[in-house]
């Protein structure tokens, strides 16, 4: 096959097919695609792939190290809120038990200053007690 021969197939052959298209003649798609091809396997795209991988990577763990301090700042409030509320009621505890102590005393002291009363009204000399005497203070 001549020189002339080879140009007359590529004007009347593969000149009509490449360039064959409805809004894009095909040499454009061809050419795409080879350019993807290309590019998937370049040297630029993987160094662009691995450097995209890296920084998903470190915002990943960025967000999980924000989330985790997050909880530690939760655990520790809510560790020093249910400190507070055993505080308060460990007070409030303490504050019953005085309360009931302090009934039980006033109970028993109401008792005697019955008994001591029912003693003096069971009295029927009419005498006035050393104590109740040195009590008053006109006498």
């Amino acid at each position: 096959m001549s020189g002339a021969a080879i140009g007359l197939f590529l004007k009347r052959w593969l000149l009509p097919l490449l360039t064959f298209g409805i809004t894009l003649p095909v040499w454009f798609f061809l050419a795409a695609g080879l350019w993807l091809w290309w590019d998937k396997t370049s040297a630029v795209r993987t160094a662009v792939d691995k450097a995209v991988t890296e920084l998903v990577a470190g915002a990943q763990l960025d967000a999980m190290q924000a989330e985790l301090n997050e909880e530690r700042r939760l655990r520790a409030w809510n560790d020093g809120k249910a400190d507070e509320a055993r505080r308060f009621a460990d007070e409030e505890r303490s504050a019953r038990e005085a309360v009931e102590t302090k009934l039980t005393q006033t109970d028993a002291e109401k008792r005697k200053a019955e008994n001591e009363l029912a003693v003096l009204q069971d009295r029927v000399d009419g005498l006035v007690d050393q104590q109740l005497l040195d009590s008053l203070h006109n006498r």
